[in-house]
């Protein structure tokens, strides 16, 4: 059975950034697989022909699914193709170690090479690209603060920089420093004393997901 987390998100301006980081820093265990400043995360996203992943968040379906390809700090030694499905506030996520040629081989829509797959995530995101003609549509990149806690396996990330580039674009500003976006994961209950530092008053929840924020920004563009 997949397990499913809650998922709570903020934006919030630079100065509620620094003021609640600060905070969280005392409380919260920096995540020790991120480097001394954090991360760099790149998501190449799938999507179909009639983009349904893109319009089901805009029509705020609650029941959705979406595949991505994910990377940390551009090291192409370890590639995961994951499958993230979210009902309201829930969320679960299943993932897959990919290498560089597979990797290469269905961001050019070659999904034949995951045809004897014995794995469960990729022997699903093959059928469903070949049931719904799946490809490749955008890539969301962002640098990423994380902080974790024990109870509940929670777990606090602040993403800085968000950017998407769309097929052989150039980067696209999404939010800049003067937006962070804040991301709050646990299984079961958060914290009181985590609770207390998040300043409900001024920061605003955010109910887009990334992937929505970069889709319609390229197609502004675009249009």
């Amino acid at each position: 059975m997949k397990k499913s987390r809650r998922e709570i998100k903020y934006l919030l301006s630079y100065a509620e950034y620094l003021v609640i980081r600060s905070r969280i820093s005392l409380l919260l265990d920096y995540d020790k697989h991120a480097g001394e400043n954090g991360y760099f995360v790149s998501s190449i996203y799938f999507d179909d022909v009639r983009e349904t992943a893109y319009r089901e968040k805009v029509d705020g379906v609650f029941d959705r699914r979406k595949y991505r390809i994910r990377t940390y700090n551009k090291d192409l030694g370890f590639i995961r193709l994951e499958c993230k499905e979210k009902y309201n506030r829930f969320i679960s996520k299943q993932s897959a170690r990919i290498d560089e040629d597979v990797c290469e081989a269905l961001l050019n829509g070659e999904f034949s090479v995951l045809h004897d797959t014995d794995d469960e995530v990729l022997k699903q995101f093959y059928f469903t690209a070949r049931e719904s003609g799946l490809k490749s549509v955008i890539c969301v990149d962002y640098h990423r603060e994380a902080f974790v806690y024990p109870a509940s396996n929670l777990r606090i990330t602040f993403d800085i920089n968000l950017q998407a580039s769309f097929e052989d674009e150039l980067s696209i500003p999404i939010y800049q420093n003067n937006n962070v976006i804040m991301e709050i994961k646990y299984d079961d209950f958060m914290s009181e004393i985590v609770r207390a530092v998040i300043p409900h008053e001024t920061a605003k929840a955010l109910s887009i997901s990334k992937y929505r924020m970069c889709m319609s920004v390229a197609k502004a563009i675009r249009v």
